[in-house]
């Protein structure tokens, strides 16, 4: 096995709630199965891929591995080698276990992502702690949920109730736990057990996140709990609040990662980086992507200050550890050390506001492009260096790494791909200035999707792309007018990134819809794009 299980359920629900959930809060949201369409290129989507297999998944939960393998095997002594349905494989499974699956089969219709709440109350007389969950989703009838909870004793941290499925089929459903001596903190939704967004109830969530990063049993949500606090802090940061007793829990948590005692240094490096900016904005009513990208910045660069030393020493000792790297390992110890370690580069490396700082910053990365042989150390060392600017001798590094980069890649078109996107991506002054250059570049090209995707899809998630001036938006939009008369479907998706304009300010959204109405009104234009932008302008 590469990976531990709850690694591979971090990767998955990172990445779902970084695409999937976004589509499912914009214009373009649709079910798993599409009631309708103008272009059936647009719908080869997350919603469709990952959020479908997340509905497989739940089978599983709720069925049991052993119920799951029931209903694949009649699944296929049915339909091996047919053309099938959605309604199918929920057939099989349903008819191989002996369980009505009538109301799971609404995920297949329902678009948007529910919310799942729930509230605790503890009878210490009774003995007795009630769980009550309730549902809001886009369905007109209650979705069934499966959602997996463990309980865990408030004052020894020692998990009393294992891992159970609950099974939330109405709007509101109260589950009782008898026989519990003392006050207990529920783990909620282990597993990432259904694709829903999870809000509590508790006065003091933050503790409760802190206790849960400390002592839970389920790998997933000891994780979610330190995801949780990093999310407070930097919204705090990015509001101008109080962050004193925040910034002690994140501190609590970081250096408990940090002094891990693990072989698993994939879940080590998980549990030390703070979410995303795409899965920080889903949390948002309005997003501000300016303040949002330097609040998250802040907020690491203040953990990387307190720890500097420590980092900087369990980097040295990964490196030593790693000894040369000219025997590329790909097993899973060695992925979490490569892991591990550039997460702790990319810590290391924004401490760059002094003229020193910079120098030492620079001189590290550069160190460790050139001393690697794998494309993961060498990449994450590019992907620093390019975000360096200043002084001579910190450009010279930066420039000396690009062009080395790009000399090594001897045409390699993947390589070259890794190339144009850690430039449009860097976090610079100039970056657009620097992107405009590139598509000059000869080994760019608008007849290579993949080659668009990586510069200009690439650019279309950097804050750059949303500049208070509009030049973002309006670069992005003339390059996507280019690729629409040779490749309508990467036009359409592309133009995505321009729908979500309501999600932003007054000032920056106008600018976003402006472009998008430019986009509608060329002639002519690929039905791919049309339902796209049309869909973005209502």
């Amino acid at each position: 096995m590469m990976n531990s299980h709850a690694v591979k359920r971090i990767e998955d629900v990172n990445a779902l709630r970084a695409r999937q959930f976004a589509e499912d809060a914009g214009p373009m949201s649709h079910p798993i199965r599409p009631n309708s369409y103008i272009s059936m290129d647009n719908f080869y989507t997350s919603t469709v891929y990952s959020k479908g297999a997340e509905v497989i998944r739940m089978y599983r939960t709720l069925l049991g591995n052993d119920g799951f393998r029931k209903g694949m095997d009649l699944y296929f002594e049915r339909h091996d080698g047919s053309a099938v349905t959605c309604d199918d494989f929920l057939s099989a499974m349903g008819d191989a276990n002996g369980v009505d699956l009538s109301q799971f089969a609404r995920w297949y219709s329902t678009n948007g992502t529910p919310t799942v709440k729930y509230d605790t109350k503890y009878d210490a007389e009774k003995k007795t702690f009630y769980l009550t969950l309730s549902q809001e989703s886009n369905s007109e009838e209650p979705l069934h949920i499966p959602v997996a909870v463990g309980l865990l004793d408030k004052s020894s941290g020692e998990e009393v109730v294992a891992t159970k499925v609950l099974d939330l089929k109405e709007k509101e459903q109260t589950f009782e736990f008898d026989g519990l001596d003392n006050d207990v903190l529920p783990s909620v939704l282990r597993g990432f057990s259904a694709p829903v967004k999870l809000v509590g109830s508790s006065e003091d969530e933050e503790k409760d996140w802190a206790f849960l990063a400390a002592n839970d049993s389920d790998g997933f949500n000891r994780w979610e709990a330190g995801q949780k606090l990093y999310t407070n802090l930097i919204f705090q940061t990015m509001r101008g609040e109080d962050t004193g007793k925040t910034l002690d829990y994140v501190f609590d948590a970081f250096q408990r990662a940090l002094s891990m005692e693990s072989s698993d240094y994939s879940i080590q490096a998980y549990a030390m980086s703070v979410p995303s900016e795409s899965t920080l904005a889903e949390e948002l009513e309005v997003v501000d992507p300016i303040a949002l990208h330097k609040a998250r910045g802040d907020v690491r660069k203040a953990i990387a200050r307190k720890f500097y030393s420590e980092i900087k020493a369990k980097y040295d000792e990964l490196t030593e550890a790693m000894g040369s790297g000219e025997d590329i390992k790909l097993d899973a110890t060695s992925i979490g050390q490569r892991r591990l370690r550039n997460a702790l580069l990319g810590y290391l490396c924004t401490v760059k506001d002094t003229p020193e700082e910079r120098d030492v910053a620079s001189e590290l990365a550069m160190k460790q492009f050139e001393s690697s042989f794998g494309m993961t150390d060498k990449y994450s060392a590019l992907s620093n260096l390019v975000s360096m600017h200043g002084e001579e001798v910190v450009t010279q590094r930066r420039d000396t790494a690009v062009k080395k980069f790009y000399d090594d890649a001897q045409g390699d078109a993947l390589v070259l791909n890794k190339w144009f996107t850690a430039q449009a991506v860097a976090d610079t002054p100039d970056v657009l200035d620097r992107v405009k250059v590139l598509v000059d570049h000869p080994d760019f090209t608008l007849t290579n999707p993949n080659r668009f995707r990586s510069l200009i899809g690439a650019f279309s998630m950097n804050t750059a792309f949303h500049s208070e001036n509009g030049e973002g938006y309006e670069f992005f939009r003339s390059m996507v007018s280019e690729i629409d008369k040779l490749n309508p479907q990467i036009s359409a998706r592309m133009g995505g990134a321009l729908i979500n304009w309501k999600r932003y300010s007054e000032e920056r959204g106008s600018k976003m819809k402006a472009e998008l109405q430019k986009l509608a009104d060329m002639k002519p234009i690929s039905n791919d794009l049309f339902e796209v932008v049309s869909r973005g302008l209502k």
